[in-house]
């Protein structure tokens, strides 16, 4: 086997990265040649080498003309095989939505197993929708984070989170696997008191079915997140992807007497 350059390796596994932050997006393809060699700031020759090496892999498809590209064709080494489907008549995880907590703290709170695997970290700039939730100008830098939930060794949930990496400069240096909120915490003095979630039914992209343990364009729910300090400043934006048929929603109302 031929020996890689380091500007090899490094576009190989910069490409491998976005694949996988491609989940949760439902892509089936990558960006044209063009765009993806001005993000990752390298020669077409180069690009078109690392792409030769992710074709062979199996993890890509190259088709040559109009209308053709880089095709996503399964999910790359850093997204592993999940384990086997919970039983049917397991337990469900309750999500509280008038609590904010962690995915790790309820589960530990109702007696499961929580485990927690990081399949993409990066630093990249900002979508406007991610940079309106945020309160920061597009393109600003942003830590994205796609991490996998399991209870009792099993696939529960799919989160996508963003943050500011101005504010949190060195976040990815601590391995935020387990609650990030704690980490906030304990580690910068932020204390999330508030945040606004939206829920909603999608289909699972082919991607994220595989990684779900689940069947393509079966129904998940989608809590959209935005959490926030005491003084309304955005602390982080996220969605995460629930198994409905292993996920409780809770919600707790008051009885309006006027």
């Amino acid at each position: 086997m031929m020996t890689q350059s380091p500007e090899l390796v490094r576009v190989v596994d910069a490409l491998h990265t976005m694949l996988a932050v491609a989940v949760t997006e439902g892509l089936e393809k990558l960006p044209a040649e063009r765009e993806l060699a001005e993000r990752l700031d390298v020669s077409r020759n180069m690009l078109r080498r690392a792409l030769e090496v992710l074709e062979s892999e199996g993890v890509i498809v190259r088709s040559p003309g109009r209308g053709g590209g880089a095709f996503v064709t399964a999910v790359t080494d850093s997204a592993p095989v999940p384990p086997a489907l919970f039983d049917v008549q397991a337990r469900k995880l309750e999500r509280d939505l008038n609590a904010i907590k962690g995915i790790p703290q309820m589960l530990a709170e109702q007696g499961f197993e929580a485990t927690t695997r990081t399949l993409a970290e990066s630093v990249e700039p900002a979508s406007s929708g991610i940079a309106a939730a945020l309160g920061l100008q597009p393109g600003a830098p942003v830590i994205s984070l796609l991490r996998l939930r399991l209870a009792d060794g099993n696939p529960l949930s799919l989160e996508r989170m963003f943050l500011d990496s101005e504010r949190f400069p060195d976040l990815l240096d601590h391995s935020p696997i387990g609650s990030l909120y704690a980490l906030l915490q304990t580690e910068y003095g932020v204390t999330v008191v508030t945040a606004e979630e939206h829920v909603e039914v999608v289909e699972a992209s082919r991607q994220v079915a595989q990684l779900l343990d689940i069947k393509p364009r079966a129904p998940l729910l989608a809590l959209r997140r935005v959490s926030r300090r005491d003084d309304g400043t955005p602390v982080e934006a996220s969605i995460d992807l629930f198994r409905p048929e292993l996920t409780r929603l809770i919600v707790r109302t008051l009885v309006d007497d006027h």
